[in-house]
């Protein structure tokens, strides 16, 4: 009777240690399974930081910059100052979007007479969005690249006013004074397009243009 007793403890007790074994497994796989898990976490983590892709790439808002505007223009044979304004916004130090307007300051005229004085007058003005482009803006002196579209319009005596759209393409070189003013001087060709005029033209409307430009704002 007493080796019956031996043999059923023996037997609990190898039971209690398959069932200990059992436990141990099912305790470490579930570990094991979270560790392995680790690289699809963090593959779907890095996947949720991509960036949504827009026109201008990755660039930050970076400044906002405003100022006047004085250029002489080409109209006919002779030169008008058209003066205005502008103000936008600059991303990624370099790129510049914005808005301005500009006025003739002086009555612009056409090529029909060799005389200004008998050459048909006429008043204009234009507006448009700008983009420019400052490679190295953190240097003292550097480039910068300008282009203007928008609408315009001539005001012509004894006919009326007629509208138009306006280009400009202008390149020169910016020079920083201080973090909040910067100057540049530009130079570059104005077209125009949709003139419907009987007295002026596309071409009178079009030509070269002198520009300085002050600058007003900061960078950040």
């Amino acid at each position: 009777m007493k080796t019956l007793y031996t043999l059923f403890f023996l037997l609990f007790a190898v039971g209690l240690s398959a069932q200990d074994v059992a436990y141990a497994s099912t305790a470490v796989a579930p570990a094991y399974a979270y560790r392995t898990s680790a690289a699809p976490a963090l593959a779907t983590k890095d996947y949720s930081l991509r960036r949504e892709k827009t026109l201008l790439g990755d660039l930050d808002l970076s400044g906002a910059w405003g100022g006047p505007t004085y250029n002489y223009s080409a109209t006919g044979d002779d030169w008008s100052l058209v003066r205005g304004g502008f103000g936008g916004l600059e991303f990624g130090n370099n790129v510049f979007l914005g808005y301005g307007g500009w006025k003739a300051r002086e009555s612009f005229t056409t090529d029909e007479a060799p005389l200004i004085g008998s050459r048909p007058e006429y008043d204009f003005r234009h507006g448009g969005f700008i983009i420019g482009v400052t490679p190295g803006a953190d240097n003292v002196i550097h480039p910068r690249f300008t282009a203007i579209v928008g609408p315009g319009r001539i005001d012509v005596a004894n006919e009326g006013r007629d509208r138009m759209l306006v280009g400009q393409l202008m390149g020169g070189a910016e020079l920083n004074l201080f973090q909040w003013f910067r100057l540049g001087i530009e130079g570059g060709y104005r077209f125009a397009s949709g003139v419907d005029s009987q007295v002026v033209t596309a071409k009178d409307v079009s030509g070269a243009v002198v520009q300085i430009e002050a600058r007003f704002g900061w960078s950040w």
